[in-house]
């Protein structure tokens, strides 16, 4: 069983029947250290991220503070994994692979994803991309959602939105970005990212239609 490639596939085969352009960015499994993490460690060199490093603070700007101990790095990869307070053995973890749809530096290789995930037998949820050459419209969508602006420490409202309450199952939240920014690029590229439960690659369709229909409405009306 190949999970990287059925994943790939399901999502080319939506692509193609839809007229889309969907990427998987992100990939994370939810494991017990306990059964995976010796057949996790024998595939590399994992060192563990400081307490003042910018990635531990990335993880805890998406988490609640208390649910992370520490997180390990493998070698030089956008790969880590990192402990939850499962008191008092710590007993769960999640893996994280990154950056699969980047322009600015190299990817993680499939090959290492594929054995990553051989070991893991599962996948807890994804993130799915959509690049635009432009920014999206959001106009259409404040009309049905709670757009929610991200705040720097500083208090400066930014151009970075979220939906964290998408009404779909399974669709966790959305959030728009400027890319090109964030990663120093030239020109303009703006992404809309999805982060998808799933348990099975099969049960994508819904949330990714339901995704697609948001998408669609950034489009439109642009000049307005």
């Amino acid at each position: 069983m190949n999970i990287l490639q059925d994943l790939e596939d399901f999502i080319h085969r939506f692509n193609t029947l839809n007229d889309e352009e969907f990427n998987i960015d992100s990939i994370r499994i939810e494991f017990s250290k306990q059964h995976k993490l010796k057949e996790l460690e024998s595939l590399g060199n994992w060192c563990k991220v400081e307490k003042n490093s910018s990635l531990l603070a990335k993880l805890k700007k998406r988490l609640l503070k208390n649910e992370i101990t520490s997180a390990w790095r493998l070698e030089k990869e956008n790969i880590y994994y990192y402990n939850l307070q499962d008191a008092p053995k710590y007993r769960r973890a999640v893996l994280v692979i990154f950056g699969m749809k980047q322009y600015h530096k190299p990817t993680p290789s499939k090959d290492l994803i594929t054995k990553l995930l051989q070991v893991m037998k599962d996948v807890s949820n994804v993130d799915i991309c959509l690049d635009l050459p432009y920014k999206p419209n959001l106009q259409a969508l404040s009309k049905l959602f709670t757009l929610t602006p991200y705040i720097t420490k500083n208090g400066v409202v930014t151009d970075t939105k979220y939906i964290n309450d998408t009404g779909t199952p399974m669709l966790d939240k959305i959030i728009f970005y400027n890319k090109a920014f964030k990663n120093g690029l030239q020109g303009t590229l703006w992404r809309i990212e999805a982060t998808i439960s799933i348990h099975n690659f099969k049960e994508l369709a819904l949330p990714l239609y339901e995704f697609k229909q948001i998408t669609d409405l950034t489009r439109r009306n642009l000049h307005d």
